[in-house]
């Protein structure tokens, strides 16, 4: 009135059995709703709005179709201090509220659009006052609210439930440093349940919660993990009891969580292999202290009970679990790479090439790990007929795993292998550190190796009729340098029926298994591999199967070398050498004889067989001295006799270096050939020098000397092998002679060969 406002107020204000009705088009999905019964007393008013507004009560109920429905909603005691811009209600409660919460396909919420919402968020941007409003309701009481969130952006279409959903809170606020608390019930995906109960402040964020989940299914989220991989989660559940609590300061977000975690009953499936793939009765990880910054996570002890994994190598040659994570389309997957082995390799090293750079590690200590029956099964489908096996029964623990520089975990775990050859592994190792550590050593015995046929028949050529295997294995990794030692220990292994197989070797494994194999039929083999980390193309598999091969082309191409690495010094045992011109066995050949002989006793199956040979130039000339050589101890023969002495053999008798003109001399003078004379025709004295050379000029050698030479070589070794090797005759042959130089070794020896 005159230009000024009017001035009034009001005592008292009351609504009673209210309705509001409104629809909504503007949204992709037109929205209608109403609010029935609104009952809204308001208490002391006036136009200057310097006190509160005193609201006594606002019921009310809503009912938006299948989108949100409120059956009881009750506001009592609201306060509004518009100067304060403060918001203060006693008591908001409600009853079996229903919600609907949809995300298209094109990840969109869909929900519900209040005309009254939109109103204040308009006029909350007209305001001139941008002091945030101060909100705190004294009791809260949400009783049986049920809400459904769908979610067709998934494939397939994912679903979340909360039923029978209970929320008790008391003096929440966003007051800066003020604490209410809140009590929560509900029951997830119908299966299972959430309690939580703590203490909540808004303003900063500091939240501490106790909370405790009873066999919440996991099936329900299988939809945003089911277009990354190639495995079918159908079965699972999560519990957990513990304190969560989260702060935001002048740093930042600082959150963590202090209890334990429980996955139990989970059975994921291979979509590929149509097999289960991985499952257990439980995973238990207590005593867990979860910090995010700075990030840090120590757990007291893991425990997982029953479980069962399974490996698949397909017809491809690839594991199941290199395409557990599907790869993008157009991505093409690397071929495995092939170890060719080359003959002569003892042991394998691979050179770094390129060093991998890594990240710190996350601080993680595990204080203990058990593990109780466990099994792997193994199916190879690369091989016909398929291989499967099981390792079970595995159990053990590891203790002390970290990622603490220097630290070191103990590891000991036991199982069996195909229920029947026992598994022990046992050894230090700590794979968290920046640095990996391993020291181990596993012992497996008494594998039977006649269901390893089809590896056999397809590389080798054979089945396996019967056999055993046991390893001793040691692995040592530190400063990514790896050194290893595999023993391999195989009772009686013997093959079977061949196998016509397109991949099987041409070489004769017969041969080589009558190598490796002692009279006990026992293989003792160790195969040392050495390796690098660093190097990109490190394999630890390839590696030894590189070893493998390598032993197999060397036992089948330089069987004598394997011998000689086996029963000697790493001598080669191919053949013995002889001095030009005999046929006599030297303390070398002797010394090598001795080691043949040996490995000859402890490989029974092998037969050997010797070649004789000659140098046609070399031998001529020594059949030559030893011709002279011969004549000159017969002439001393003579003169042992002529005294009285005992005959010997002319092998048996020694030319002293002072005796040698004497008898040189004489035997000259006896030799069959024209020979120089002086002025009055005596024969004349001649240097030794010269003796010697004239009596080589008029020696005569055949090729047929020759031949017998190479042919006495052959028999004096197999006598020696009879004799004084005590290996059976039958087992050894005599082949034609040869008489000729080569380029392998000198040409007056005698070869081996074995069978």
């Amino acid at each position: 009135a005159n230009g000024k406002p009017l001035e009034w107020s009001l005592g008292e204000f009351a609504l009673s059995n209210g309705l509001i009705r409104w629809k909504d088009d503007s949204n992709l999905v037109p929205v209608a709703g109403e609010i029935r019964n609104l009952q809204v007393i308001v208490g002391k008013l006036d136009s200057k709005l310097a006190d509160p507004i005193e609201i006594s009560e606002a019921s009310y109920q809503v009912d938006l179709g299948d989108r949100f429905r409120a059956e009881n909603m009750t506001v009592k005691g609201i306060s509004v201090d518009l100067p304060a811009h403060r918001i203060d209600i006693a008591e908001v409660t409600n009853s079996r509220t229903r919600a609907r919460m949809v995300r298209n396909k094109a990840g969109k919420i869909e929900w519900v659009s209040s005309p009254l919402l939109k109103t204040i968020r308009a006029t909350e941007a007209k305001a001139e006052d941008q002091r945030p409003w101060i909100g705190t309701v004294a009791k809260l009481s949400i009783e049986d609210l049920g809400f459904r969130f769908e979610d067709q952006s998934t494939q397939p279409a994912a679903a979340q439930e909360l039923d029978g959903f209970n929320l008790h809170g008391e003096n929440l606020t966003n007051e800066p440093g003020k604490k209410g608390s809140i009590s929560l019930k509900s029951k997830i995906n119908k299966k299972g349940s959430l309690n939580v109960d703590g203490s909540v402040q808004i303003f900063p964020l500091d939240v501490a919660l106790k909370i405790e989940t009873i066999a919440i299914p996991l099936l329900p989220l299988q939809p945003y993990f089911a277009e990354h991989v190639n495995i079918a989660l159908t079965r699972g559940q999560v519990s957990n009891k513990g304190e969560a609590s989260a702060q935001i300061d002048k740093d930042g977000l600082k959150a963590g969580y202090k209890g334990s975690v429980t996955l139990g009953d989970l059975l994921a499936v291979d979509k590929e292999n149509s097999a289960d793939f991985l499952k257990w009765k439980s995973l238990f990880l207590g005593g867990i202290d979860f910090r995010l910054e700075p990030l840090a996570i120590n757990v007291g002890e893991i425990a997982l009970s029953d479980f069962y994994s399974k490996l698949i190598l397909s017809e491809a040659g690839r594991l199941n679990v290199q395409d557990i994570l599907r790869k993008p389309a157009g991505e093409a997957v690397p071929a495995p790479p092939i170890a060719v082995p080359k003959a002569g390799e003892e042991k394998v090293t691979v050179t770094p090439t390129v060093a991998e750079v890594k990240k710190p590690p996350v601080p993680i200590k595990i204080a203990k790990i058990t593990l109780q029956n466990g099994t792997i099964n193994f199916s190879d489908f690369f091989v016909k007929p398929n291989y499967t096996v099981n390792v079970a029964k595995l159990g053990g623990r590891v203790t002390g795993l970290s990622s603490v520089i220097d630290s070191v975990a103990d590891m000991e775990l036991r199982g069996s292998y195909a229920n029947s050859a026992p598994v022990e592994i046992v050894g230090k190792l700590n794979p968290l550190t920046a640095k990996s550590f391993l020291d181990i050593k596993a012992d497996i015995k008494g594998i039977d190796l006649v269901g390893f046929s089809p590896y056999s028949g397809k590389y080798a050529g054979y089945n396996i009729e019967k056999g055993k295997l046991s390893l001793n294995l040691a692995y040592k990794l530190e400063n990514n340098q790896l050194t290893a030692e595999n023993r391999l220990f195989i009772d009686q292994f013997t093959f079977g029926d061949k196998v016509e197989s397109p991949t099987a070797t041409s070489l004769p494994v017969n041969l080589a298994i009558s190598l490796l194999k002692n009279n006990r039929g026992e293989i003792d083999l160790n195969l040392p591999i050495s390796g690098s980390l660093d190097d990109p193309q490190f394999s630890i598999g390839g590696l030894i199967f590189k070893v493998i091969g390598n032993l197999f082309i060397k036992a089948v191409t330089s069987p004598f070398a394997l011998l000689g690495s086996m029963f000697g010094s790493g001598e080669e045992l191919s053949n013995v050498e002889f001095a030009p011109g005999r046929a006599t066995i030297n303390e070398a050949a002797g010394k090598k004889l001795e080691m043949l002989a040996k490995a000859l006793t402890e490989r029974a199956a092998l037969k050997l067989e010797i070649t004789g040979r000659t140098d046609p130039e070399a031998d001529k000339d020594g059949v030559k001295r030893v011709a002279i050589e011969r004549a000159m101890k017969a002439q001393k023969l003579k003169d042992t006799l002529k005294n009285g002495g005992e005959g010997e053999s002319l092998d048996s008798i020694e030319i002293k270096p002072d005796e040698y003109k004497t008898y040189l001399t004489r035997a000259y003078k006896e030799a069959k050939f024209p020979k120089p004379r002086n002025m009055v025709g005596f024969q004349k004295e001649l240097p030794v020098e010269e003796m010697e050379k004239l009596m080589l000029s008029n020696v005569q050698v055949t090729d047929d000397d020759i031949y017998q030479l190479a042919k006495q070589r052959a028999e004096n070794v197999q006598a020696w092998l009879i004799e004084r090797g005590k290996v059976p005759a039958e087992r050894i042959f005599l082949l034609p002679a040869k008489s000729e130089a080569d380029e392998k070794a000198k040409g007056t020896r005698a070869d081996f060969s074995l069978r």
